[in-house]
């Protein structure tokens, strides 16, 4: 079931209990989902490749590390020690195994919110 905002009533719950959206983790917000509402998430996406990128221990430490350093290539290539080009490979690999393109702002949040899903499943 869904309220007025679209969200669904638990996840509208969170945002009314005063909490401010900037304080809201993105993982808290997808428990609050119905099961309905994952599954049909989930049925979006072929989730086997999904999960070849998040079973690779090194590749998700280049999606947090790029995700954590606010998707900017080169202060992620610096404060990883990876070269450019190496980061610039991975986030193409990735986008080639899932069709999600991380430098996209929408689609790093879809990556987060199916991650989130596959570990809490």
């Amino acid at each position: 079931m869904t309220t007025s905002t679209g969200l669904p009533v638990d996840a509208d719950e969170i945002l009314s209990h005063g909490k401010h959206a900037e304080n809201i983790p993105l993982s808290e917000v997808v428990s609050a989902l119905s099961a309905e509402e994952k599954d049909k998430l989930l049925g979006k996406y072929d989730m086997r490749r999904f999960v070849k990128i998040f079973e690779d221990g090194e590749t998700m430490q280049t999606v947090k590390g790029f995700l954590g350093n606010g998707m900017n290539i080169s202060l992620t290539a610096r404060n990883t020690y990876m070269h450019r080009n190496t980061l610039m490979y991975r986030l193409n690999r990735i986008r080639k195994i899932t069709g999600l393109d991380l430098r996209n702002f929408e689609m790093a949040v879809t990556f987060q919110i199916l991650y989130f899903l596959y570990k809490n499943k």
